[in-house]
């Protein structure tokens, strides 16, 4: 049995081949392009679609692929018209246009959501787009909210959207897996709810010829990357914490119930959910200060870990507020921006380099608090935890063992297999897949320094000062 996965990231989407035993046969990736236009953040369904095809046909033995099931960006919105084609540019998640909408939000739409609202959520995008661009909705026969949902359309003709994804959009009663009845959007334009385990359908035979796919490949509905990445990390107790360091990021724990002030979302596994705390500056602050420090070539991340780790032990007095494209938590404000604090004549390029990282890792200690939970385990994944000083400098600010899994950067990609070897009776539980899928792992566990804590706790304490003190400059 050979099942394909993709993941649909910000900068790239990753394809992984593997059989019954988890074992990767193929993986491959290609970089994506995402269009910033002011505070417009935006990328090309059309363009997912191409790298979709081109990665698929990567795979010399794709007619034996049996089942496919995605993992994508949540929060997007997609607008689709009668050909199945998109009208425009996807809006990101990221992209805070609805910030101006707050106030049409409902007590009850919060309530029923769980969600705490801000700019992003597709709701009060939604709004943006009634306001600013009636044309469109006007030629709008669905509306979508992942990447791998444009995908799922194309391969079956099914508009569809997973629990994981729909909890994200502010459309959606959490507890009872519906559409809010409250809201303000024609609910024809939705997709059908999926559970992330189940198929979808059977891919089109045209394209199926086209693709020189086996005619009885198998599309599961698949799962929003937070499901995915929560599910990958292994957590399974309240005390347990993962951390996904993509371009943007978050932290969770799971439980059986929503948690109040948090983000929550359904779990893949039905009956649980994700206590999640998200930001939007995590690796892309990474990527930021190596592009501002390092050429464009290919290299430049082997340079940036090369610069950090001959530097590992180096202490800055510098502190950076890392909302580069405004932020989410621990603060919602879409016009906040990034900024240096202490400054001086003997600031050095390590100063300016290390001290982002800290600042991201500071907006998630912040995190941790707000989620209320006395982490006695966190786990890493995503590309952000390939940076080795960069995972010590996590372990020294959280004062707790941080674990991180070897090709975490695929792990979100490798644990979605879980749901269709649970459909086609391979395994029981997703929990029987976690333990017998992370105990083969390599792995590797950053202790905390114990002489440099006291130094990184006098300095969180500034950092949280920072926000109050500049909050109002850019009103």
């Amino acid at each position: 049995m050979q099942i394909a996965t993709f993941d649909f990231g910000t900068t790239a989407i990753k394809f992984v081949v593997l059989n019954e035993r988890c074992e990767i046969l193929y993986k491959q990736k290609i970089n994506i392009d995402t269009f910033f236009n002011g505070e417009f953040i935006e990328q090309s369904p059309d363009q997912w679609k191409d790298v979709f095809i081109e990665l698929i046909k990567s795979y010399k033995k794709r007619d034996e692929i049996s089942s496919i099931i995605c993992s994508g960006q949540m929060q997007d919105l997609i607008f689709i018209d009668e050909n199945n084609k998109s009208l425009t540019n996807a809006i990101l998640y990221n992209d805070q246009r609805g910030a101006n909408y707050l106030s049409k939000v409902s007590d009850e739409i919060s309530k029923k959501t769980t969600i705490k609202m801000n700019g992003s959520i597709p709701l009060l995008k939604m709004y943006w787009m009634k306001d600013n661009n009636p044309e469109i909705l006007d030629l709008t026969k669905k509306i979508l909210f992942s990447p791998k949902d444009y995908i799922t359309l194309f391969l079956t003709d099914k508009a569809i959207a997973d629990t994981v994804t729909l909890s994200t959009t502010g459309m959606m009663d959490i507890r009872k897996k519906e559409y809010l009845s409250s809201i303000d959007i024609d609910k024809n334009l939705l997709p059908t709810i999926y559970s992330c385990g189940k198929v979808v359908g059977v891919v089109k035979k045209n394209i199926a010829e086209e693709l020189g796919l086996n005619k009885s490949l198998t599309v599961f509905a698949g799962s929003g990357d937070g499901g995915a990445t929560t599910l990958a990390s292994g957590i399974i107790k309240e005390n347990e914490i993962n951390i996904n360091l993509g371009t943007s990021g978050w932290l969770a724990n799971i439980g059986k119930s929503p948690k109040k002030g948090v983000f929550n979302l359904c779990a893949i596994n039905e009956g649980y959910y994700i206590n999640v705390i998200p930001i939007l500056n995590a690796s892309s602050v990474h990527k930021w200060i190596t592009k501002m420090i390092f050429s464009e070539d290919d290299s430049k991340y082997n340079s940036m870990d090369e610069l950090l780790d001959k530097n590992i032990d180096y202490e800055t007095d510098l502190i950076c507020l890392p909302y580069l494209v405004g932020e989410r938590y621990p603060i919602a404000d879409s016009t906040i921006r990034g900024s240096y604090f202490g400054l001086t004549p003997s600031t050095s390029l390590i100063d300016l380099v290390i001290s982002p990282l800290e600042g991201v890792a500071y907006s998630l200690k912040q995190g941790i608090a707000e989620l209320g939970v006395a982490a006695k385990v966190i786990s890493l994944i995503g590309g952000g935890a390939l940076t080795v000083a960069w995972n010590q400098i996590f372990a020294n600010i959280f004062e707790v063992p941080v674990t991180v899994y070897s090709d975490s950067e695929y792990l979100p990609s490798i644990s979605l297999i879980s749901s269709v070897l649970i459909e086609k009776g391979i395994i029981n539980s997703y929990e029987t897949f976690i333990e017998d899928m992370l105990s083969k792992k390599d792995k590797k566990v950053y202790i905390p320094q114990l002489e440099r804590v006291e130094n990184y706790r006098d300095k969180f304490e500034k950092f949280k000062k920072l926000y109050p003190a500049l909050k109002d400059i850019n009103k």
